[in-house]
């Protein structure tokens, strides 16, 4: 079960309808990343099924209770289908979740401009850090993982005003305990991963990313802490590509996999 003190965290990204789109071209969007395009009415049945269930709702591990279903929601890039679709049903369920940002990307085509983000920061929302670049930190030099920690958090922070950034999703789900030191040095209370939990539990939380195909039955599966065989077959063939080809053999497997797929 991927829980941190008994804490679930959900990683969506896109959401779509018929008249909103999410940004287009690998130049902006991480390989495969249409995987995780959710339509909106799923994502209005899982917070309703939230509720339904009873399940406490929070963004800060403090506020987990021992004895009920704790789970966090994160959201992965800033795209602006956050802030147009998302953040109505969030404040229609009165449920606050955590958005990680890319600032360069702040106001291009397709993604949330800072008035947008002011505003989710207004109504309670977490504004974290999704790195300066959305390069894979663990393809850099120590100076290049403290400058996309240390940049982003302090272009975030100035463009928010006196806000403070205590959070970091890490790009493409490649992560050690360097990355993980460094950005406790620097200031982040909370990290969040895609990874299974190989992490110390505390600050570092593994999240389960919800794709575009579930079935509401599958989301169930996944808030009970279950995987269908196959799809744990393919987790653990995944896992075992990325250890032998490491990160850009298995983002080049990724992309020829797409392509013949999708």
């Amino acid at each position: 079960m991927l829980k941190n003190n008994n804490i679930m965290v959900l990683m969506y990204h896109g959401l779509v309808s018929f008249d909103k789109n999410v940004p287009k071209g690998e130049d902006t969007r991480e390989v495969g990343a249409g995987f995780y395009d959710l339509n909106v009415q799923d994502f209005e049945s899982h917070l309703q099924w939230l509720q339904d269930n009873e399940y406490n709702v929070i963004v800060d591990a403090k506020d987990a209770i021992a004895d009920r279903d704790n789970v966090i929601i994160t959201f992965d890039d800033g795209e602006n289908s956050n802030y147009s679709l998302a953040f109505p049903l969030l404040k229609k369920f009165n449920i606050k979740a955590y958005f990680f940002i890319i600032p360069p990307r702040v106001g291009r085509p397709g993604y949330m401009g800072w008035d947008e983000i002011r505003e989710l920061h207004a109504a309670g929302m977490i504004i974290g850090s999704h790195g300066l670049s959305h390069e894979t930190l663990t393809n850099l030099l120590d100076t290049q993982i403290d400058e996309e920690l240390r940049s982003s958090k302090k272009n975030i922070e100035i463009n928010l005003g006196a806000a403070v950034v205590t959070a970091f999703s890490v790009p493409r789900g490649f992560c050690n305990m360097a990355i993980v030191n460094k950005a406790v040095e620097i200031g982040y209370q909370y990290i969040f991963i895609s990874e299974r939990p190989r992490f110390p539990a505390g600050q570092v939380f593994n999240r389960v990313a919800v794709k575009r195909n579930w079935s509401m039955d599958r989301f169930v599966m996944a808030m009970d802490g279950k995987m269908p065989f196959k799809e744990r077959i393919a987790f653990n063939v995944r896992d075992l590509a990325k250890l032998i080809l490491r990160e850009r053999g298995y983002n080049m497997l990724r992309r020829i996999v797409i392509k013949i797929f999708d």
